[in-house]
């Protein structure tokens, strides 16, 4: 069988449970708090400035949030939700009276390599509780017939897919935060640079490596954006499964990337936002075979465009909204014949998502009557990406518990107007 190139999930920690950990003297600690874990034959020295413990954050949190009224969803056998906490609140705190210093059998060891933390987390289920409790059920099926807790595990169960790292990094973040799924892929090849940061949440170590690992000013120690993420989503939920790929989109992997493939599951939404227009048509061309809806969100100016193309309902869609294959495809061939012709890339562009997004300042910059401090063809705004990736994150959730949406919705978010397509 052919291997997937994502098989190792990059940045995932190790996760360990706790009285496991101790039991086997994997983890164990010094008198003055020094953790020593023994992990491949190694013995890994985590000093306590590099400890931290959630789980008194996430049990407390849903002890004071938790209602145990009336409205506390059913989870099952005629138990509510505050029912099963009270079982781990009691659970939490016979092992909080049990511990010996550093020793508290509870919860899950995660050990993040990368920066030499080691972080104890409450179980995956409720980690993950704490984090959408408080949404109850603000997101809910049209015709509000789904329980919580169907709709819990309907976004669990959902595998997202995103091809690019700026937009799309703002999508997949506020997607984790919303549905909280156990599976999700990232595709991107290219590397952030300080560019990024006016558009994307990046800390210096996420731009470039520490110079541990430089040998000569010369080298490189810009980071790829795919990996990027996935440390960043790990953060987050060391829970999930993060498929990285590091080497982008290409017609080699492209059935890894979308369908299931070994242990990668089927994606069920792809998030297209990859810059390379010969890219974008082969995630739609592959989308579209595969019946898998295709989401872009477009941060343009002021403006944020949101395009979906429903393939899981009509695997007969044209490859964007409004043209036909043909004409998208020759306007494509004509940028890479013309790659610095500026008429003849806003050719391609306005046959991609159409010409509304020509508004405001970003008309001026278009039309060459304004300044441009960058050779940047189309400058985005950092708020303007925001809202894209929280529109998208929403319009993924509601897809998937069966809400209609128009074909392109486009809005300005500095006069409020919104035009919508069917």
């Amino acid at each position: 069988m052919q291997t997937s190139p994502s098989s190792l999930f990059m940045y995932r920690p190790y996760l360990i449970q706790a009285v496991i950990a101790h039991r086997k003297k994997i983890l164990t600690y010094r008198k003055n708090g020094t953790a020593e874990l023994r992990k491949g034959g190694d013995v890994i020295i985590i000093p306590p400035e590099n400890q931290f413990d959630l789980t008194q954050a996430t049990i407390f949190g849903l002890n004071e949030r938790l209602t145990s009224s009336a409205t506390s969803p059913v989870i099952g056998k005629g138990k509510t939700l505050r029912d099963e906490f009270n079982v781990e609140w009691n659970r939490y705190t016979k092992a909080l009276k049990k511990a010996n210093s550093n020793i508290f059998d509870y919860g899950m060891y995660a050990y993040y390599a990368e920066r030499n933390h080691l972080v104890r987390y409450c179980s995956p289920y409720w980690h993950r509780i704490v984090a959408i409790a408080s949404s109850g059920k603000l997101i809910a099926d049209p015709g509000d017939r789904y329980s919580w807790k169907q709709i819990r595990d309907i976004f669990e169960n959902t595998t997202i897919a995103v091809a690019g790292g700026s937009v799309g990094n703002n999508i997949m973040h506020l997607a984790v935060m919303d549905l909280r799924p156990r599976h999700v892929k990232i595709a991107d090849k290219s590397l952030y640079k300080m560019e990024n940061i006016n558009r994307v949440r990046l800390n210096y170590w996420d731009i470039v490596e520490s110079n541990k690992k430089r040998f000569s000013l010369t080298d490189s120690l810009l980071r790829n954006k795919a990996e990027v993420m996935a440390s960043q989503l790990y953060a987050i939920d060391p829970y999930l499964n993060v498929y990285v790929y590091n080497e982008g989109v290409q017609e080699k992997n492209i059935h890894h990337f979308l369908g299931k493939s070994g242990k990668e599951p089927k994606v069920d939404i792809l998030i297209e936002e990859v810059d390379d227009p010969n890219t974008k048509l082969l995630l739609r061309d592959e989308a579209r075979k595969r019946k898998i809806p295709l989401i872009m969100g477009s941060d343009m100016g002021s403006c944020v465009q949101i395009d979906i193309l429903r393939y899981d309902k009509d695997p007969h869609l044209s490859l964007t909204y409004g043209i036909e294959d043909k004409k998208l495809r020759e306007s494509t061939k004509a940028f890479y014949d013309n790659p610095t012709n500026h008429d003849i890339f806003f050719r391609f562009v306005d046959d991609l998502i159409g010409t509304d997004y020509r508004q405001d300042e970003l008309k001026k910059i278009i039309q060459k009557k304004t300044e441009i401090p960058t050779s940047t063809i189309i400058p985005q705004l950092g708020s303007t990406a925001a809202v894209t990736g929280g529109i998208v994150a929403e319009a993924i959730a509601r897809l998937r518990l069966g809400y209609d949406y128009p074909s392109r919705v486009i809005i300005n978010k500095r006069t409020f107007a919104i035009k919508s397509y069917e």
